[in-house]
């Protein structure tokens, strides 16, 4: 969800100005409110991004100010909408940690580390050992956040064929991944054979820890033992392993699915403006014009020219302009 912008005096400002008397020149508007042409620019953007500009109907390519009644009520859905969606996280992880810290707790005071509850693992060689295990004796699902970006190619060639059997087998997976894995080719490539198996993948812009979930009664996350070498627990607890699993089905809700390839499907027909803005793009306009045309900010525009060339897989916006042209969306 997109920050919201400050509605500061001069903004407010412009509005008013707009609003009241009908301005809409910039030149004439900086004359009138006694700011300049690039601070009266900013202040359209941000009102763009507020709902509080909306396109002319009479003048295409001006934008209009609509009611402040309709505006704000639009402003305050998204702060809602956006506080709502803060308090869920922080109430699933609050959950989670008095969980993890009450069984950390109860770890620490008993003589034997390897206690009923939990099971300390240290050193690569342990972790990869007991991973290989829980592959194997996996039979129905596998969840995991992946908050590591882009995953090395060792560990690619070794998770692969672990998870392929296990995909065999029936086991189900749902991972998900940071948005900068789009970035990193092996790490992309793999997620996607994943999703071409039968695993559902996800992206998310943040994730809090590493965390495997195996058939909703074992949890395996990284150890927090300040240590020469990587450790991780595993974790039997039935509340426990319920609070982990609350957490991850709340970064589960709001993540992005995975797009497909883009060579392996057809994409869907472009709405409206997204014609017309490859329209203006392929006439020569730049970001700037293409936005106010539409009635949108900047940000908002060059999100979507990014979406459209995630969607047809070009690499550059000259390779959009080809792919979109021999499509007959321009």
């Amino acid at each position: 969800m997109e920050d919201v912008p400050e509605l500061d005096v001069d903004t407010l400002a412009v509005y008013r100005a707009m609003l009241l008397h009908q301005e809409h020149d910039h030149v004439r508007l900086a004359g009138r409110l006694g700011q300049t042409e690039q601070q009266v620019s900013a202040a359209v953007e941000r009102l763009i991004s507020l709902s509080l500009l909306k396109p002319s109907w009479d003048q295409p390519g001006m934008v209009r100010a609509v009611s402040p009644e309709l505006g704000l009520e639009l402003l305050l859905q998204r702060e809602e909408q956006e506080l709502a969606l803060r308090q869920e996280r922080i109430a699933q992880t609050r959950a989670t940690l008095a969980m993890l810290a009450a069984e950390y707790a109860s770890a620490e005071s008993a003589a034997d580390p390897s206690r009923a509850g939990t099971e300390l693992l240290d050193g690569m060689d342990e972790i990869r050992t007991k991973l290989e295990t829980l592959a194997s004796r996996c039979t129905q699902e596998a969840l995991s956040f992946q908050p590591g970006g882009v995953l090395p190619t060792e560990a690619v060639e070794a998770g692969q064929p672990l998870n392929e059997h296990a995909i065999l087998r029936g086991v189900k997976f749902r991972s998900l991944y940071l948005h900068s894995i789009v970035k990193d080719r092996v790490t992309v490539a793999y997620a996607k054979w994943a999703a071409e198996h039968g695993s559902e993948i996800r992206l998310a812009p943040t994730l809090p820890m590493r965390l495997l979930i195996v058939d909703r009664h074992l949890a395996v996350i990284p150890g927090d033992r300040p240590a020469p070498r990587p450790t991780a627990v595993v974790i039997h607890t039935p509340p426990v392993v319920r609070a982990l699993l609350a957490l991850f089905d709340a970064y589960w809700k709001d993540a992005e699915p995975l797009e497909p390839d883009p060579d392996q499907f057809v994409p869907g027909e472009p709405t409206a403006q997204e014609r017309e803005v490859l329209r203006m793009l392929a006439a020569g306009d730049k970001d700037e014009t293409v936005a106010r045309a539409l009635g949108i900010s900047v940000r908002t525009e060059r999100r979507m020219v990014a979406d459209i060339t995630a969607r047809l897989g070009a690499s550059s916006r000259l390779e959009l302009g080809v792919k979109a042209a021999k499509l007959g969306w321009v």
